[in-house]
């Protein structure tokens, strides 16, 4: 059933996607070619010259993985289009620059993709790098949200004259095509366990559920007091004000920002390289801009901790797949063979598993989470460390560890199981396509795709459904050392802040990637340790099709911007759903996910 589910909608924007990309199909093949000969853009040293700035943005994407996947569709329509760079070493660059002599500040320009959880930790950085006295100088021209948001630690935050900057608040929409499919004739019959295990909904119907609202209110007021917080503490206002500024507008002009205090001063590009010389950057070859490397670049300069015994940290990202799964899924068996090889080195004395997972196939989640489980009981700590997303199949592969650590604005929980079956039987009918054959045995066209389940199949499903659910208690209750009925009662699907899953001892302690790895030094009992990441960063070497859409120091992220491309913005907006087409393959076609991913932007 989900090869016929996969084909419908790949059908439906497959035609205009192949038009669409086609155009790029020759460039990726080039492109993948030239990329596994390898290619070395960037050696192990970079060369800073004195009184540079540190500039962070420019379209940079920071991910948690640091070898997140290869070129393709997902790097052409649903990544950044230019430099990526890993969250552990883009903190330790921002650690490196307050020591280094040759960096004199940091200037935040331009977009930075990440999620909230990432760019929080980021901000902490910025505020722990500014107590080396170095100036911090955020500069916008039409900044997002998003931007802002990393934009309001720095010591000035400037606006281009012409420009505005967007303070608007969450929100969150799902596409529900529920009522698209009955239309198609297309049937759909659900299974599931949990009053709020939502993720089913847009294939039911054409509006979310009241719990799946009320959820979802929570989940994204919770966040947004956080990011109003962490706003109104930088700026010096109060989050009352600061919410009734919101209010007010959403999106505001260089001149009303400066007066509601969002901003300390608006200018044009040509006074900005003069505050920025003026704060201590050397001027550049040209005379007419300044000193300046950037951050994906400076990252080359940072070396991982190497003495001591070793702690990897292994990267889960992305949804949780069967088998070894594609650049950007986790593949479960791919995870698994990663864990199980750790654990048979005696070098390796903990683990930090950074989950960043809406999650997905309840079969492979069960998989890695054995894993997890074997790596505890022989005596190597488990310490994991949650992204934006810990939810559903995440939280599943999450919950034998030692310790389980998350952002305050963490998703996680969503402990809850699904099924789907999709069946073409009122489609057929308006189209006149008959469907006939023999079988052996009552149940041998089980969820055949040409019918309808009839309720006895359906009650089948219903139990292997059930069978799930209570396996995922039961992990649940033996990780985190609780009753089988007290984690009922705080699953159904639920998801939970990261603030309030601590409340529910879902999670232990609150902190992001770098204290879960003093946690696992303290588990370990050792000082000092050499820090591996799984996957591992592909020797410095970047992909071709990298090279060509990053920005080199000669083009400042000032001023080379990326034009809007609403054909692009399209196909980004609707591949998302090719990809959750893809994700759908587990075995048994029962699901551990979580709706709720948040926007990077």
């Amino acid at each position: 059933m989900k090869d016929f589910f996969k084909s419908v909608f790949a059908s439906v924007l497959g035609t205009f996607l192949a038009f669409a990309v086609g155009g790029f199909a020759l460039i990726v093949l080039i492109v993948s070619l030239a990329s596994s000969a390898g290619s070395n853009h960037e050696s192990a040293t970079v060369s800073v010259k004195p009184k540079s700035m540190l500039v962070i943005g420019g379209d940079l994407t920071i991910n948690d993985t640091p070898a997140h996947g290869a070129p393709g569709l997902d790097l052409l329509l649903l990544g950044g289009s230019g430099p990526e760079l890993d969250l552990l070493r883009a903190l330790e660059a921002i650690d490196l620059a307050a020591k280094d002599r040759n960096i004199v500040g940091i200037l935040l320009s331009g977009s930075l993709a990440a999620g909230v959880t990432q760019k929080a930790e980021i901000r902490k950085a910025i505020a722990a790098f500014k107590t080396s006295g170095k100036p911090v100088i955020a500069w916008m021209e039409n900044g997002s949200q998003g931007e802002y948001y990393l934009s309001s630690v720095a010591d000035k935050v400037y606006l281009h004259a012409a420009g505005e900057v967007e303070l608007k608040g969450l929100a969150s929409y799902n596409m529900y095509f529920g009522d698209s499919l009955k239309l198609l004739g297309i049937g759909v019959q659900v299974t599931k366990v949990g009053k709020y295990k939502s993720a089913v909904e847009p294939y039911l119907g054409g509006v979310m559920s009241e719990a799946a609202r009320e959820q979802s209110e929570a989940l994204m007021g919770g966040i947004w007091k956080r990011v109003l917080g962490d706003v109104a503490k930088s700026r010096g206002l109060s989050a009352g004000a600061l919410s009734k500024t919101v209010n007010s507008a959403g999106v505001f002009n260089a001149q009303k920002a400066v007066e509601l205090k969002l901003a300390d001063k608006a200018m044009h590009r040509d006074e900005l390289v003069k505050q920025v010389r003026a704060a201590g950057a050397g001027a550049d070859d040209s005379g007419t801009s300044f000193q300046q490397v950037n951050l994906h670049r400076y990252a080359h300069k940072v070396t991982l901790p190497q003495n001591g015994p070793i702690i990897a940290i292994v990267y889960a990202e992305g949804e949780i797949v069967d088998g070894w799964g594609a650049p950007g899924d986790i593949g479960g068996d791919r995870l698994a063979r990663d864990l199980r090889l750790l654990r048979g080195d005696k070098r390796i004395k903990a683990i930090v598993l950074r989950v960043n997972s809406p999650g997905g196939s309840a079969f492979a989640s069960d998989v890695v989470a054995r894993e997890v489980g074997l790596l505890k009981s022989q005596g190597t700590p488990v310490v994991v460390s949650m992204g934006d997303v810990a939810a559903s199949g995440g939280y599943y592969i999450a919950a034998k560890a030692n310790l389980i650590m998350a952002d305050p604005s963490t998703i996680t929980g969503s402990i809850g199981v699904f099924g789907l079956h999709l069946n073409y039987d009122e489609l057929a009918k308006k189209v006149q396509l008959g469907t006939d054959g023999v079988k052996t045995a009552r149940y041998a066209d089980l969820l055949a795709e040409h019918r309808a389940a009839t309720p006895e199949e359906l009650a089948i499903v219903q139990t292997s459904v059930d069978g799930v659910y209570e396996d995922f208690l039961r992990i649940v209750a033996e990780g985190r050392d609780l009753k089988r009925d007290g984690v009922h009662e705080i699953a159904q699907g639920r998801v939970w802040l990261g603030e309030d899953a601590r409340g529910l001892r879902l999670v232990d302690k609150l902190g992001g990637l770098r204290d879960a790895i003093k946690e696992a030094k303290l588990l370990a009992k050792i000082d000092e340790a050499e820090l591996i990441q799984v996957p591992a960063l592909n020797s410095g070497r970047e992909n071709l099709l990298q090279q060509l859409l990053s920005d080199g120091d000669s083009d400042s992220p000032l001023f080379a911007k990326a034009s809007a491309d609403p054909a692009k913005d399209f196909l980004k907006a609707n591949a998302k759903w090719l990809r959750s087409i893809r994700a759908l393959n587990d075995p048994k076609g029962v699901y551990l996910t979580c709706p709720l991913v948040p926007d990077r932007r």
